[in-house]
């Protein structure tokens, strides 16, 4: 299975601290039931005003995801999943490479945003998407901004908030284009490996283990609500890209 849109209890015991507290009255539409309706739109691209009535009020979900986007409890949760399947694995929770690449996509939504023009030739007007994936393929790092800064930009930006928290990782692995991240990654203990085509090769040729990269993002490009970026805000494109990886992961426990 390579994603869940609805959570077993074996799941659910994963994450459920991250998602519900004891604290306070019982919630009017369950906890758990409103993760499933997280993943339910971010798997079918369902407006916000056509979700199923099985999940409660989409007002009060939508209200819900407005606080769990702004706790930043997705990327906790992705971290924990991406640890537990290495463990099951029989690997330390947390890897000691990572690898890097970003992803522009168009945006997709009339009116205010935060895209901007960029991607090769600058003729993309959207977001740019950067994760860092372990060998296993798991992403344990997922970051938004527009489509207008260099790879390089973006990708400092994912080293300074991710590797403080994967103290492990000594290797960095990353194709050409982001020789400049050295310095970034020096800073916390590591080393940029890039990885090239061997010389005289034509034509397309995945680089190993890179192409476990592509892999991440073609799972997640099954996921409807990344088909083009809708969202307004950095934030809320952000969340929507770390609620897919959760969905992926969960497929992998």
């Amino acid at each position: 299975m390579a994603y869940a849109i609805a959570l077993d209890t074996t799941q659910w015991g994963l994450v459920r601290d991250l998602f519900e507290t004891d604290r306070g009255r019982p919630p009017v539409i369950p906890r758990r039931q409103m993760v499933d309706a997280m993943l339910f739109l971010a798997r079918t691209g369902c407006q916000w005003r056509y979700l199923p009535a099985r999940y409660g009020p989409w007002g009060a979900v939508w209200q819900q995801w407005l606080r769990w986007r702004n706790s930043g409890v997705w990327a906790i949760a992705m971290d924990r999943l991406a640890r537990q399947i290495r463990v099951q694995h029989g690997r330390k929770p947390t890897p000691s490479m990572v690898m890097i690449d970003a992803q522009t996509v168009k945006g997709g939504r009339a009116g205010p945003t935060f895209h901007e023009a960029g991607g090769r030739g600058g003729r993309t007007v959207g977001a740019k998407r950067t994760v860092l994936i372990e060998i296993m393929g798991l992403p344990v790092a997922a970051e938004v901004e527009s489509a207008r800064p260099h790879d390089v930009s973006a990708g400092r930006r994912v080293l300074r908030e991710a590797l403080p928290a994967l103290g492990t990782v000594t290797d960095v692995l990353a194709d050409r284009g982001y020789r400049g991240l050295t310095k970034a990654a020096g800073k916390h203990g590591a080393r940029v490996v890039i990885k090239a085509p061997a010389p005289g090769q034509s034509g397309f040729q995945p680089i190993a283990p890179l192409y476990k990269v592509e892999h991440a993002f073609a799972q997640l490009g099954r996921w409807r609500r990344l088909s083009r970026c809708f969202e307004q805000t950095r934030a809320s494109a952000q969340a929507w890209l770390q609620v897919a990886a959760f969905g992926y992961l969960l497929g992998r426990v």
